[in-house]
């Protein structure tokens, strides 16, 4: 697995992590936490969409 095999998994990683780490806020009355946890989830898999679009490319 190269580099950009690394950068992918690493990017579903994050993406899971704020996905439970959003999911914990919310359940636990830290609703602000939360939110922002599922808005970067969104931004990380808009991030990771944009990157493997580029990695085809190279």
């Amino acid at each position: 697995m190269g580099i950009k095999g690394i950068h992918i998994v690493l990017i579903l990683v994050s993406v899971l992590l704020a996905l439970v780490f959003g999911f914990w806020g919310v359940t636990h009355d830290f609703r602000g936490l939360g939110y922002f946890s599922f808005a970067t989830s969104v931004a990380l898999i808009i991030y990771g969409i944009l990157f493997i679009r580029k990695a085809k490319v190279l």
